[in-house]
């Protein structure tokens, strides 16, 4: 028990009651780089979360594809054989690149049409609708427009918009022409994604198929299983179970760049952060190396009375561990104070037009926090075994000699 009480003896300063200075740095560099780790890593989750959050909303979890992307020409018998194998919700969809047009405004489009009543168990593309709310009857003639598009195109719900083809197929007296189609908007929508909200339109399935000239095709089946990590489950088995005719894809895929570089940034972030831990580990170094000068005489005492080297090595690797966990828990439990009352509270804002939030989301990972606590551990206890590997250097001889000098 004598090791224990000398490790926290030596946090103390021989002047004061309190903590040394070169501990108090050594527990304030620790705690911060806990702090900043966890709150950074937590912001980056959230960030992800929110960015799956939104892209879910407009998309499903699970897209099946015919081989090579070709139309899917029986999506009745792949609906059914889906729903054999799994229990999810599904949509056929069929996907043009077509055209909008509203007095002279013009803009391009990825055009879905879709069965409502179905689609809605797979997106929420209806809790997005911000005006309009349509119904299934509303969209035989009807279009759901994002909000981006409908501001490029000047249009409101009720208005006519014009939907044609880009290229010019329409045979007539005069010549080819493009095929176009009034339809009304029906709805007005709001994911919150620029890039989303000026890309994407809907309309009824059997609308566009008319307009296509698609007798019962469609492009891709979307699922939805209701959560987005058994959905990548799913999306295997369903791949190994339908063979090479279809290709699945999970949700990941869909906005594979943007998931890939927010976790490499997240990556280079915690990488950035150990930065801090480093400039600490280098300033506990010099804190012990300090006190094994200042303590010399005492482990040389300690040595005479018999003490063992495993036992005064055990003193600094002790004090270097209530260090580690006095700055880790100082960074723990800041962190949480400050993540959780962002949670709530919303209180730390973004003040950047053209983002999809206004308040810096949260998501705390418990991985994330065993692993910047097991860091943390790590390198204090790494950065005592220098000054832990030059105490079996010392012996009571050589103490006794200098002491009589």
């Amino acid at each position: 028990m004598y090791t224990d009480w000398l490790a926290y003896k030596y946090l103390k300063s021989s002047k004061k009651a309190g903590f040394s200075l070169g501990n108090l740095i050594s527990i304030f560099g620790i705690a911060l780089g806990v702090f900043a780790l966890i709150v950074v890593m937590s912001v980056m989750n959230g960030l992800e979360q929110d960015v799956t959050k939104r892209i879910l909303g407009l998309h499903s979890e699970i897209k099946i594809y015919s081989r090579n992307f070709q139309k899917i020409k029986s999506p009745d018998k792949l609906i059914a054989k889906v729903n054999k194998l799994e229990d999810v919700s599904t949509s056929p969809v069929l996907q043009k690149e077509l055209m909008l047009m509203h007095n002279k405004n013009v803009t391009g489009t990825v055009c879905q049409g879709i069965d409502l009543e179905m689609h809605q168990h797979v997106s929420d593309l209806t809790k997005n609708i911000y005006l309009g709310y349509p119904s299934a009857a509303d969209m035989e003639n009807g279009i759901i427009l994002g909000s981006e598009i409908a501001l490029n195109l000047g249009v409101n719900v009720n208005d006519t918009v014009e939907l044609m083809s880009p290229i010019a197929d329409q045979p007539t007296p005069f010549g080819l022409i493009p095929k176009s189609k009034g339809l009304k908007v029906v709805g007005l929508y709001y994911t919150g994604l620029p890039e989303y909200d000026m890309k994407y339109t809907f309309t009824d399935l059997e609308t566009l198929q008319d307009f296509s000239d698609i007798d019962n095709g469609i492009s891709f089946l979307e699922l939805k299983s209701g959560s987005p990590e058994n959905a990548i489950k799913i999306a295997k088995k369903l791949s190994k179970s339908l063979g090479e005719d279809y290709i699945v894809k999970d949700w990941r895929e869909f906005e594979r760049h943007l998931f890939s570089a927010i976790k490499f940034e997240k990556k280079v972030m915690f990488l950035v952060l150990i930065l801090i831990f480093l400039v600490t580990a280098f300033n506990m170094i010099g804190n012990y190396l300090k006190l094994l000068g200042e303590k010399r005489e005492q482990i040389g005492i300690l040595k005479s009375l018999g003490a063992k080297k495993d036992e005064i090595t055990s003193i600094f690797l002790k004090n270097g561990l209530f260090v580690g966990i006095i700055g880790t828990s100082a960074g723990l439990i800041s962190s949480f104070i400050i993540l959780l009352a962002q949670m709530k509270w919303h209180f730390i804002k973004i003040p950047i037009s053209g983002l999809p939030f206004r308040e810096i989301p949260v998501q705390i990972e418990f991985l994330d926090v065993l692993i910047v606590v097991g860091v943390s551990l790590l390198i204090t206890i790494l950065t005592t075994l220098i000054p832990a590997r030059a105490i079996t250097k010392i012996t009571p001889v050589s103490i006794l000699k200098k002491a009589e000098e």
